[in-house]
Formats: C-alpha cells, structure tokens, sequence
C-alpha cells in the first residue's frame, strides 16, 4: 500500500486523530511524521498539554509507521516518557521509526518535539504484525 493511501487510510478512518487535529505529514515504510497545534481541548487542569493529547499524537504516527507495509499491526505495549510540559500554541511534531522487526512484532520509537525542536517525549512501542490486509482506503 501507497504511502498516500495509508495517509488516506488514517485520515479517513481515525476518528480520535481527526478529532483531535492530528496530520499526518509524511509516510513512509516503517516511518511516520504527525503534527499536532496545540489548542484549548488539549490542555490539562494544570494548563499545559494533557498526556494524553501527546500519546494519542505519537501513537498515531506510531499506527502510520506500523501499518506502512499493507498489513495491519496493532499495539501490543506502548511506554511514554514526557519530559517537558508544553503550552497552548505549541505545535507538536510526533516521528515514528521502526527501531527492529521480527516476522510477528516490530519495535518503533517515536520522539515528539515542539515547533522549537526540543525534545518533548518519548514513545517505545511494540506491534503486533497480522496478516491481514488493510482495508482499501476507498
């Protein structure tokens, strides 16, 4: 499957993402970029980006990298580490990469980043590789 079509795919399909604002910048075969600005709705009690909002970010890149290959994968164990507390207007940058694959599972980090460059968070994740086919995008 096409870069453009898992895009496509994700977009069409991934309702927490659309209702968040996630998008996806670049696909690739085991990579991913998506961008998240940060608006009101991602704010926790305390004002800054809920850890939530920075998961579903990464986890998102994490399900473009992980379903690149036509196949869908799902997440079997996935571990973030936030390291700065970011504010309203931020835009965050989640980059997914494929770390090691096996014929069943696949390990990905994804590094999130504000529009500054520093280093916001780390997501390692593991996928559980199927074999069935994604669903045409169409």
């Amino acid at each position: 499957m096409s870069a453009h079509k898992i895009k496509e795919l994700i977009r069409k399909n991934d309702n927490l993402g659309n209702y968040l604002g996630v998008k996806l910048t670049e696909v690739s075969e085991g990579r991913a970029y998506a961008e998240l600005k940060i608006e009101k709705c991602h704010l926790n009690a305390a004002g800054v980006t809920h850890g939530a909002s920075i998961f579903a970010l990464a986890d998102i890149a994490l399900a473009a990298a992980s379903n690149s290959y036509g196949n869908v994968a799902l997440l079997t164990n996935g571990n973030i580490q936030v390291f700065h507390a970011t504010p309203l207007g931020d835009t965050l940058t989640a980059k997914a990469k494929e770390v090691s694959a096996s014929r069943k599972l696949a390990h990905y980090r994804i590094k999130v980043t504000n529009q500054a460059g520093d280093q916001i968070a780390v997501y390692n994740a593991t996928v559980y590789k199927t074999s069935t086919p994604l669903p045409d995008s169409e």
